[in-house]
């Protein structure tokens, strides 16, 4: 055995080691019995892997009894071999259920401590047989113990900071908001004690330890259901801090913020905290992020369904908790309830779904259904009333009065008995409501003496009703008219807003000029504002955001204190009641705020001479510019939602948006308003202070876009404003705007009514240039809009329309050079794929070195694979690239990049993962006839540098160290696969022998170098000549093979030709090969 076969076999134990090491991490997770003799055998396992790692220089230092060691079937390497196997054998038939989840839960230890001891000195005994003949001098081994807990949590870390994963997770987390600031909010109010009696309940231990439980805790507004749901995330989390493979994630909704309000946001939050805390990514994750153009898009709700479902595969507990189901809007919550019912249908054991909410009528009735369905009676609910809560709520009373100074009635004054007699009145009165219970304590600040704290005992408000409609009774004739508006801002406001921002909304009179009652200005001195001091306190609450680097006065934001206080406002109860001015309605306050918005905007432009002068300070002389620029074609969408599209602009607001948009109606006043609006909205979306800009700027001009082309894109109008600027005689083949043509910013954003109009109204399908290039069709190719598309093609479009020569948008949008096809193709729309395909897309179509087959083979995309193929593209059309050439490069001769559909799905940039596609691409195309001997990869002057077979090898040497074995397998089952189809046979195969020892030999030389740099004390390259000890063995493996099969190819053929003939045969294949190889080394 030469030293090279015997570092081969080292490092094959070495890897089976590793693999054992790895189901005992399995084991160790899954059973918590065993875990002593586990951590036993893990850490004798892993010394033993210890001493191989540590030998050093092999291949120079053998001796003639070290070979024999490791040469001899009975020596000390072979034993510790087969020990190992059958470790991994018997580990393994007590593990083989393909479910992982199940695996986990099943897994049955099948040793007992005398076994363990056996294997554990068997280990040991050869190891230190091992020790001994290497010379344990030499070895400078430092054996440590393994801790295979630590060692888990090292895999986790190392998963955490592998680049691809990364990517990952940053993908489906994009734009998320933060989860922990509500949960941070919520402990705060948190009292300490609170919160025992369903910690320590039976229904909430039930649905800690059952398979696939469900808890729903329900109660009325303000009884404290999110401060219990924070006690149960921090009482899991405390709970299960040691076990790695229990995960709790979490999510609040908030009346007030549609960002939480949203299914998509929730799924992709559990899936982000699941994956940040799992030891791999699974597949089905890293196929939807290569599916969505690499993390450039998002997947839909039933796709992060299934990765969702994926992603919980092989976790001991998922604790999935969602506060607030009331708060999600009524009218779309149907579809969140369907989503949890769904999850829990899964019957996937490790799921403990627990969600908090009122009664509500729908809820209660899918929660219901859900429960009466269930047989195995896990679905619980509890209703928060009773004496547990009363109790909870006097505690927290006591707590209030011990820790804060009752107005001038000091807390000192206050008895025992006194103060035990206000808990317990107010307690009775609160009815299970902590809100009602907080209010009522703090309206007894004002008294002054017992005898007035016991008369205000007796006149508390029984309800949260009846102490809104008192504040709101107590209101002075003044503040009514501003209070009113702010009330309607705050409802119904796309996001929360700035002090100052609601300080000027308030003054805005839409009715008529001017817009701006500047009498009616609030005063504000500093940080003082009056329209907090016009607001009843128990209506809202301000906080501050220390997210952006901005004064401190435009940090506080202002939001209701509760979605009690919301609901009221918006109740029937309220239409009738003594303060019924104040019922707000969804329809009429966004009509009135999309009515400020726009009158606020036209008041704006009618103070600045031209488009440009003077911007610099808006946001200070205007404060809500932003807000009215950016946010009120929100409202005007709304509106028309909510009327089911059947709403019209009428009177007022009719008026306004036709002043602020049509040119036609302009005044000395308004001329402006339009251009000054885009130009602040794209000042408001850089978060920058405005420079001052030069006037009359001809490629801004071009930046801003007419009133169509805003309403082409579907965000800025309905489609009944694009109908009412069609018949007002605009051009929709006009070019303006940042996607220059409005045909293509309605394609652009999916707006399929939007496109019809505008063809119906004489837009062209293929323009000419546009600011990225490309047409409408390309457009709905790229980002998967089939409908569009479809449409489109019966209009007239050009399937092939690539329509631009600018250098400068060739290199800057390179996606306007390719066709339909080609860019369908490249970011996997397979529905249009088949579209095109159907209306005669040309599939030889080529664009950067790639047909559309080639880029549907590099994406592993079998679909679009087949789709190509039944439909005639050419399995062996290969292309190349060749670059531009000056006489600054080194060398005189010519080289190309050249492709062919087979070599692209090896390709390793921009990333390469591994899976059972790439077999199937493999298959597809060595069926339908693709060349295995076909070269790809760079050409030098005349040959080769890289075959297929190269290629899959070159693979292997740049997956990351993290690559699962199962990713390596399918690299080898790719080789497998390219050698019976006959890689390795003919005059091609002894060209790849040719480069197989080439690539071996130039990893030798490395190796040599690195052992060089480690008798330097350069201790890095150890690792790295481990890895390439592994190239080495996969390059000699290869080479190996394809001589075999060069060998069998000369027996076949010598048996049917006479000795002189084989000699004259091998003589011209020895000259022709001598000929190519003499090309490669050029």
């Amino acid at each position: 055995m030469d030293g090279l076969s015997a570092a081969a076999s080292i490092i094959a134990v070495v890897q089976l080691a590793q693999a054992v090491g790895g189901v005992l991490m399995e084991y160790y997770e899954g059973v918590k019995g065993a875990r002593d003799d586990i951590q036993r055998l893990y850490n004798s396992i892993k010394n033993l892997e210890s001493v191989l790692k540590s030998v050093d220089d092999l291949p120079r230092t053998l001796s003639i009894n070290i070979q024999a060691l490791l040469e001899n079937k009975t020596g000390t390497l072979s034993l510790c071999k087969a020990e190992l196997d059958g470790i991994k054998k018997e580990l393994d038939t007590f593990s083989k259920q393909q479910n992982h989840i199940g695996k986990l839960k099943s897994l049955i230890w099948p040793f007992k401590k005398k076994g363990v001891d056996k294997h554990v000195h068997f280990i040991d005994k050869h190891k230190h047989d091992l020790m001994l003949s290497f010379g344990v001098e030499n070895l400078h081994i430092s054996l440590r113990h393994h801790d295979i807990l630590g060692d888990i949590q090292r895999e986790i870390r190392a998963a955490q900071g592998d680049k691809e994963r990364s990517q990952i997770i940053e993908w489906i987390a994009k734009s998320l908001p933060d989860p922990s600031t509500e949960h941070n909010i919520a402990r705060e109010k948190f009292q300490e004690g609170t919160g025992s009696w369903l910690i320590d309940g039976d229904h909430l231990k039930t649905w800690s330890k059952t398979n696939n439980s469900f808890l729903w805790l329900n109660g009325g507004a303000g009884a404290g259901k999110s401060i219990l749901c924070s006690t149960v995330i921090e009482h899991i989390q405390q709970q299960f801090k040691q076990e790695l493979n229990v995960i709790v994630t979490y999510w609040y909704i908030k009346f007030d913020n549609s960002t939480t309000q949203s299914i998509s946001n929730i799924i992709r939050s559990w899936i982000r905290d699941i994956c940040s805390n799992r030891r791999d990514t699974p597949q089905t994750l890293k196929d939807a992020y290569a599916h969505c153009n690499h993390g450039q898009q998002q997947p839909t709700i039933k796709k992060l369904r299934e990765i969702l479902k994926s992603v919980m595969t092989g976790l001991q507990d998922v604790y999935l908790i969602v506060d607030a189901l009331d708060e999600y809007p009524k009218t779309e919550r149907d579809s969140l309830l369907d989503t949890l019912k769904e999850i829990h249908n899964w019957q996937i054991g490790p799921i403990h779904i627990f969600v908090t909410s009122r009664l509500e009528d729908d809820i209660r009735f899918h929660l219901t259904d859900m429960s009466e369905q269930n047989v195995s009676d896990n679905c619980q609910s509890i209703r928060l009333q009773g004496s547990n809560v009363t109790e909870v709520i006097k505690k927290f009373l006591s707590n209030q009065i011990s820790n804060n100074d009752i107005s001038s009635f000091g807390k000192k004054k206050w008895s025992s008995d006194f103060k035990e007699e206000v808990v317990k009145s107010i307690a009775r009165q609160a009815d299970g409501m902590f809100r009602l219970a907080a209010l009522q304590l703090d309206s007894l600040k004002n008294y002054r003496t017992v005898s007035a704290i016991r008369n205000g005992l007796n006149q508390l408000p029984s309800s949260l009703d009846v102490f809104y409609e008192r504040a709101l009774e107590n209101l002075s004739e003044e503040d009514q008219y501003y209070v009113k508006i702010a009330l309607q801002w705050i409802a119904y406001s796309v996001r929360p807003l700035k002090i100052f921002e609601l300080s000027e909304a308030v003054i805005v009179q839409p009715e008529s000029s001017p817009y701006l009652g500047q009498d009616k200005k609030l005063i504000c001195e500093e940080d003082s504002f009056i329209i907090l001091d016009m607001i009843p306190s128990i209506f809202v609450t301000i906080y501050v955001d220390d997210s952006d680097d901005l004064p401190f006065k435009e940090k506080w934001h202002i939001r209701f204190s509760h979605y009690s206080v919301q609901e009221f406002l918006q109740s029937s109860r309220m239409s009738n009641g003594p303060a019924k001015q104040y019922h707000l309605q969804e329809f009429n306050g966004l009509e009135f705020i999309a009515a400020q918005c726009i009158a606020y905007l036209i008041h704006v432009g009618s103070f600045f001479k031209d488009s440009y002068s003077g911007l610099s300070d808006v946001y200070n002389r205007f404060p809500l510019i932003y807000h009215a620029v950016l946010c009120w074609t929100y409202y005007i969408q709304r509106l028309e939602i909510l009327s089911n599209e059947s709403f019209n602009l009428v009177g007022n607001l009719r008026e306004l948006a036709s002043l602020f948009m049509s040119g036609n109606q302009a005044t000395s006043n308004n001329h402006d308003a339009w251009k000054i609006s885009q130009i602040i909205c794209k000042d408001a979306r850089r978060k920058i202070p405005y420079p001052a800009i030069t006037p009359s700027d001809a490629s801004r001009e071009f930046d801003l876009g007419s009133p169509l082309h805003a309403a082409a894109t579907g965000w800025y109008f309905p489609e009944k404003i694009v109908t009412l600027l069609l018949a007002a005689g605009m051009n929709p083949n006009k070019s303006g705007g940042e996607l220059r043509y409005p045909l293509v910013a309605a394609t652009d954003k999916n707006k399929l009514e939007i496109c019809k109009l505008l063809c119906k109204g004489g837009a062209i399908p293929d323009p000419g240039w546009s600011v990225r290039g490309e047409t409408a069709l390309q457009v709905a190719s790229r980002k998967d809009y089939v409908d569009i598309c479809a449409y489109l093609l019966g209009q007239g479009a050009d399937i092939e329309n690539r329509d631009i020569t600018d250098d400068v948008a060739k290199y800057d949008f390179p996606d306007s050079l390719m066709t339909p096809l080609l860019l369908a193709t490249k970011h996997r729309k397979l529905a249009v794929i088949e579209l095109l395909l159907a209306s005669g897309a040309d599939v030889e179509s080529v664009y950067n070195v790639y047909t559309p087959l080639q880029y549907a083979s590099e994406a592993h995309d079998v679909q679009a694979c087949k789709l190509l193929l039944d439909s005639g593209s050419d399995v062996n059309h290969m292309t190349e690239f060749v670059p531009f050439l000056t006489s600054k490069l080194p060398w005189q001769f010519r080289w190309t990049t050249s492709w062919t559909p087979l070599s692209r799905p090896f390709r390793v940039f921009p990333s390469f993962y591994p899976n059972d596609d790439l077999l199937v691409i493999i298959e597809l195309l060595l069926k339908a006839g693709a060349d295995v001997h076909a070269k790809g990869g760079p050409w030098w002057e005349n040959g080769p540098m890289a075959t297929t077979i190269v290629f899959c090898l070159e693979c292997t040497r740049n997956l990351p160290e993290s690559t699962e074995r199962g990713e390596k397998h399918v690299l080898e089952k790719a080789l497998d696969m390219l050698l019976h189809a006959g890689a390795g046979s003919g005059l091609e195969g002894a060209e790849v022998l040719s480069i197989l020892e080439g690539i071996r030999d130039e990893l030798k030389e490395g190796r040599r170098e690195l052992l060089r740099q480690r008798e330097m004390n350069n201790r890095r390259s150890n690792d790295r000549i481990e890895e390439i000890d592994r190239f080495i063995y996969s390059y000699d493996d290869a080479y190996n093979r394809v001589q075999e099969q060069q060998e069998k190819e000369r027996e076949t053929s010598m048996r049917g030709f006479s000795i002189e003939d084989a000699m004259e045969n091998e003589e011209f294949s020895n000259a022709e090969l001598s000929n190519r190889v003499t090309s490669l080394s050029l």
